[in-house]
């Protein structure tokens, strides 16, 4: 058999036949081999490479397979940035940053959550009080899927009920004009997570594509428990107008839903899922189902 210069005939100790067979050695030889130079050995169970730092490795057991699974790691890795800059110089409308997002880099980064609710008893109170929602069933939807997507995540362990709300709103007079300190107090809440309504667009037909409805709230975590000092009632956000929060469907999701009923349902569920990553720890790869 004709070999470069640089190689020897070698054989790993647990071959059986006796054939030989000329492997290439690192530059400068290597003394660790030697002792295979004269065990039996199967050619089938090699291939050939040329000499470099890593020529020994498929002689090893094993090492070749590792070798191997780093070279396909890098090769693949390799292969998402040139995809990227491929895409790039065609003119698509992704950031270098999302479309490596979207090939899966960076996506096991944990977000940490804005603020860690109460695990005593918290009051999630969704208020509308400009009745923007022109759907009313939504805002029971909105506090269904909030307080359960709460719950699923273990942001929180005890929530008033809706019932006990519903109730105290139609047993109490002027329930519109009282703060949501006092009504949290008057449910024994620890904290309010309070919800207030922004902006509402759920209707069928549509003019701009990209959002043809949506639900904007400000959220705010008020401490039931503080009665002496205003400036600490509100634990979170620092900002007084508190944390808006958008949910955007695009005219497409619009015509497959075809009902305001669906529309707000939709929007509903999506709005709570991003409410509740606020409180819980997440990754980005959660949010991909819904945006």
């Amino acid at each position: 058999m004709n070999t470069p210069s640089n190689c020897r005939s070698i054989a790993h100790p647990e071959s059986r036949s006796g054939t030989a067979l000329s492997y290439p050695l690192a530059e400068g030889g290597n003394r660790g081999v030697e002792r295979y130079t004269k065990t039996k050995f199967a050619p089938e169970r090699f291939g050939f490479l040329c000499s470099g730092p890593r020529a020994l490795a498929p002689a090893i057991p094993g090492r070749s397979r590792l070798l191997a699974g780093r070279r396909t790691r890098h090769s693949n890795m390799g292969h998402a940035l040139v995809l990227a800059i491929a895409t790039l110089s065609t003119g698509c409308t992704y950031s270098g940053g999302e479309l490596l997002y979207l090939m899966g880099v960076g996506r096991t980064a944990k977000v940490e959550a804005k603020f860690r609710l109460t695990q005593e008893r918290l009051m999630v109170f969704v208020d509308d009080v400009h009745e923007r929602v022109d759907w009313p069933q939504a805002r029971n939807d909105l506090f269904d899927d909030l307080t359960q997507a709460l719950m699923r995540h273990q942001a929180v362990t005890k929530i008033i009920p809706r019932e006990s709300i519903d109730a105290l709103r139609q047993s109490l007079p002027n329930f519109g004009r009282r703060g949501c300190r006092e009504l949290g107090e008057m449910l024994e809440a620890d904290q309010v997570l309070w919800v207030e309504v922004r902006d509402y667009l759920g209707d069928e037909q549509f003019t701009e594509t990209k959002e043809a409805a949506l639900w904007t709230v400000a959220v705010k975590v008020i401490n039931v428990k503080e009665k002496k000092s205003r400036s600490r009632v509100r634990l979170w956000p620092m900002s007084p107008d508190g944390q808006l929060v958008t949910a955007l469907l695009s005219g497409v999701d619009v015509a497959r839903l075809k009902t305001k009923s669906a529309i707000a349902r939709e929007l509903s569920d999506r709005l709570a899922q991003r409410i509740a990553k606020l409180f819980y720890d997440h990754t980005p790869r959660d949010s991909d189902a819904r945006r």
